[in-house]
């Protein structure tokens, strides 16, 4: 795996020199990096040249959406986990022509859930105040199942990629969240193959969220884990690799 850092997701090869793949761009969440695909990243290298996007640097979905496509292979595959979804949906709609399998995970269909909109500009206020640790240790059993909440492990990752993206970043992926506004249009246009793959016990992109997507999106295959909350890739991610293996390879 390569991860582009300080730079929009770039095609990188890592196949066996006899061997076609294709490319597959991985786009995290809101303060999260590339340690949020490690584990599915170990499995799927097998079948895809993977780069894992970094979408700290821009302040709108437009922009991060734009920068991909700018640096993507003329064909891919994207998958794209909460703020990172939101970051797909848009791709969908400025280039869907280019993207061979589309993978939302923590998903909605455009926006956030109002619940998740007021805990947002609740972070916000916080972070401008100087409170980004405080805010980290408040928010970070919300988005992880009880079993997770209480993980150190899960934790730490959790604190480390939020440090690494930083408070400066932090403020503008949050903005970029809030900014949209409606539904992404023509996701009844969206024909590859595409999977959503939720948590049940998410609070911020709830089950019902999950499936108002699936819905909206012809053919989807719609997956839902047990025991997880909004962070799928950490919490179970034997099980989120598996289902993106599956979906890779069909």
């Amino acid at each position: 795996m390569k991860t582009a850092q300080g730079e929009a997701a770039r095609g990188t090869s890592l196949s066996r020199p006899h061997l076609a793949m294709s490319s597959l761009i991985l786009i995290p969440g809101l303060l999260c990096d590339e340690r949020l695909w490690r584990n599915q990243v170990a499995v799927l290298e097998s079948y895809a040249d993977i780069s894992v996007a970094d979408i700290t640097p821009q302040s709108t979905i437009a922009e991060m959406a734009a920068a991909i496509l700018e640096r993507a292979d003329d064909r891919f595959s994207i998958a794209g986990f909460s703020l990172g979804s939101q970051v797909a949906l848009q791709i969908m709609n400025m280039a869907k022509h280019r993207v061979e399998r589309l993978a939302l995970l923590s998903a909605t269909h455009g926006g956030l859930l109002p619940t998740a909109q007021a805990s947002i500009r609740h972070a916000i206020e916080m972070i401008e105040k100087g409170c980004f640790e405080q805010y980290l240790t408040e928010a970070y059993p919300t988005y992880f199942a009880v079993r997770g909440a209480n993980d150190g492990a899960f934790r730490l990752t959790f604190v480390r990629m939020a440090r690494a993206v930083g408070e400066a970043a932090g403020l503008r992926q949050m903005r970029a969240l809030l900014a949209i506004r409606a539904a992404f249009s023509h996701l009844d246009q969206i024909d590859c193959p595409t999977v959503i793959i939720g948590g049940r016990d998410d609070r911020r992109t709830t089950p019902h969220a999950h499936r108002q997507l699936a819905r909206a999106i012809p053919g989807s295959r719609l997956a839902m884990i047990d025991n997880a909350a909004h962070f799928t890739p950490i919490e179970q991610p034997g099980k989120v690799a598996d289902i993106l293996r599956d979906w890779i390879t069909r």
